[in-house]
């Protein structure tokens, strides 16, 4: 008994030893409080940057965007969810799916008219089958010039005066972005320089009656077609072109595979990306919410004028290396298509529904001067 009693003395002194050294081994190891302090406060840095980034939305909503992400407005609606998730500390996400994801023009716009769907982004051209509240900005010919455009779509009496033709659609005009510029006429395989040559073709229209009208006016047939099947009706011969801003013909890649090989410089309908959203949603909102969104997209749009200027310029320029050849028309023949255009057209809408006259004299009054002429961007032949 006494051998095993100092047996289980010397195994007790033993395992106190070892435990004693990984003890002290342990203690030579940790940094000192000088470094724990240091590691701490990177530890809450860290812990505070991944609150931040990572704060739970209290409201999120989703917008549809018919054009690609890369289309120039795509970047313009990106732009204002990072500043919305900014000035919202994360309180506020925006989710936009662009490219037709959740459907074309019309169906989104029909989504958040009916409450499905927070806001939709498309070319106010195809609005025209739920409203004719944007058609007046159609009328072929009505701007001159960038200064115009931008002018007569900020003004704050020609917005309150859009939204009153807005009031019976539950939708509420959010936005308006340059989709880049005024239609342009793209053709596949003949070169168009005069009204005559123009005469018999066939182009893919957007859904607003207006640019139909201009198309006919020419002596051509509109055909409509969904932007997302654009590329394909082109493809397949089904149309012998489009009228489409540089920015569209680009973000679509027109320009590639000899789809459009030609684009005359004309200039003759301006048109833009219009964002609704659903009026009685937006009515419900907290006065602190609606103030970030209005204040967002403000800056956002303020963001978008001169990003679209160097954009378009690079598009036209990528698309003349790919081979397109873009070109203007001579005078004499230009001012045969501005005449035969308006004089046909606006003969025919001027006095329908949303184009009233007493509105068109608004816009006019608002809209001022032509200015330079330009567009915001290069068109070097």
């Amino acid at each position: 008994m006494k051998g095993k009693t100092v047996f289980f003395l010397l195994v007790i002194v033993l395992t106190s030893g070892l435990i004693m050294a990984c003890g002290l081994d342990t203690t030579e190891e940790a940094p000192s409080s000088e470094e724990n302090a240091g590691s701490n406060e990177e530890g809450a840095t860290e812990e505070e940057t991944a609150d931040n980034t990572n704060q739970e939305a209290e409201y999120t909503f989703e917008m549809a965007n018919v054009l690609p992400e890369d289309d120039v407005t795509g970047h313009g609606l990106n732009k204002f969810a990072e500043i919305v998730e900014e000035k919202s500390e994360g309180t506020i996400e925006i989710q936009i799916s662009h490219g037709g994801q959740l459907g074309s023009g019309v169906e989104t716009f029909e989504a958040v008219q009916n409450g499905n769907l927070d806001f939709a982004a498309d070319s106010f051209a195809n609005l025209a089958t739920i409203t004719d509240a944007f058609e007046i900005f159609h009328l072929p010919f009505l701007f001159e010039s960038r200064d115009q455009a931008l002018s007569a779509m900020n003004s704050e009496a020609v917005q309150e005066r859009v939204n009153e033709d807005l009031s019976d659609t539950d939708l509420k005009w959010f936005s308006t972005m340059e989709i880049g510029g005024p239609r342009e006429i793209g053709t596949s395989d003949k070169k168009v320089e005069s009204v005559e040559d123009l005469n018999g073709m066939t182009f893919r229209a957007s859904r607003s009656p207006l640019e139909i009208a201009a198309q006919e006016a020419w002596g051509a047939q509109g055909q409509t077609v969904d932007w997302p099947e654009t590329p394909e009706s082109v493809r397949l011969g089904m149309v012998d072109g489009l009228t489409v801003p540089y920015a569209s013909f680009y973000s679509a890649d027109f320009h590639k595979g000899e789809l459009i090989n030609y684009m005359a410089d004309v200039n003759f309908q301006w048109y833009s990306l219009v964002t609704v959203v659903n009026d009685e949603m937006w009515q419900e909102l907290p006065e602190d919410v609606r103030s970030i969104l209005n204040e967002s997209i403000e800056e956002a749009e303020e963001w978008h004028v001169d990003f679209v200027a160097d954009y378009i310029t690079e598009n036209i320029q990528e698309m003349k290396e790919a081979g397109v050849e873009i070109y203007s028309w001579d005078e004499a023949d230009y001012e045969e298509l501005k005449e035969v255009t308006k004089e046909e057209v606006w003969d025919e809408f001027v006095g329908e529904p949303g184009i009233s006259q007493e509105k068109l004299d608004l816009i006019q009054e608002e809209m001022g001067p032509v200015g330079d002429g330009g567009w915001g961007y290069e068109v070097s032949e």
